[in-house]
């Protein structure tokens, strides 16, 4: 979901982040960022579900993730060229 989709279902819940930061004892910032999905913490995800009524998988869906792996070119040892 979009942060802000986030932020109204908090509200029509009867709360705000800044609330649920003060009852976490977190600050404002950290709940922003994992809102946002640029930081994670199981613990205020969990709260947010239970506060929208909605599970984290949807708050939050898996985002593909980009797997870079290096690899050696054949014959060299430790990747020297």
């Amino acid at each position: 979901m979009h942060p802000e989709q986030i932020k109204a279902a908090m509200r029509m819940a009867g709360t705000t982040p800044a609330v649920l930061a003060d009852e976490l004892g977190v600050s404002r910032s950290t709940v922003s960022q994992v809102m946002n999905g640029r930081s994670t913490s199981a613990r205020i995800q969990a709260r947010i579900a239970e506060i929208t009524k909605l599970p984290v998988s949807t708050l939050w869906p898996a985002k593909a993730r980009l797997v870079l792996r290096r690899t050696k070119k054949p014959g060299t040892a430790g990747g020297a060229t």
